[in-house]
């Protein structure tokens, strides 16, 4: 083999290699968490439950565990909305359900007592369009864009408290 030719196969593996590599840095991974306490909902409220919502991001893939305990009555539902501190918004995704509020298609049971409830997977297919706060259904970069510009929250729902019970704001951990 040529010198010539053994520097054309060198620039093409070096090629190769920066489009393999530009293809992971586009497959990105951002880590999201909220504290959820009774005081966060609007109205606020004396409970003594807690949870934590914790989700990754990879690509166009999202995964996360929600965790919540001490509820004054089970829990029904939960969800991630898009709104600010003190201000109520809509659901764009569901997190968990119950046979009264089962939720869309893929969406696990709430952990009626307490516990903790996980889903790995979730995509643009599951992400509720709110026609009021311009977002369209299944836009999972503007759902990413609401969780890292901090305009989002989890609550968790009860038979006591349908409103919510608990609620956390959604912090980037990155």
């Amino acid at each position: 083999m040529s010198l010539k030719a053994i520097l054309r196969v060198a620039a093409l593996v070096a090629v190769l290699g920066l489009t393999i590599a530009a293809t992971n840095a586009d497959e990105g991974t951002a880590t999201f968490r909220a504290k959820l306490t009774g005081f966060q909902e609007v109205p606020p409220k004396i409970s003594p439950s807690t949870g934590r919502f914790e989700a990754t991001v990879t690509g166009s893939k999202l995964s996360y565990t929600l965790t919540y305990s001490k509820l004054s009555s089970p829990a029904f539902m939960a969800h991630i909305h898009f709104g600010q501190p003190a201000v109520n918004g809509g659901v764009f995704l569901w997190l968990c359900g119950s046979a009264a509020a089962p939720g869309p298609a893929g969406t696990p049971m709430c952990p009626a007592e307490g516990g903790t409830v996980s889903r790995t997977g979730v995509t643009a297919a599951d992400i509720q369009g709110l026609s009021a706060q311009n977002l369209s259904a299944g836009d999972f970069a503007a759902a990413l864009s609401i969780l890292a510009n901090g305009a989002a929250y989890v609550n968790v729902h009860t038979t006591n408290f349908s409103g919510g019970e608990i609620r956390g704001f959604v912090r980037s951990g990155d």
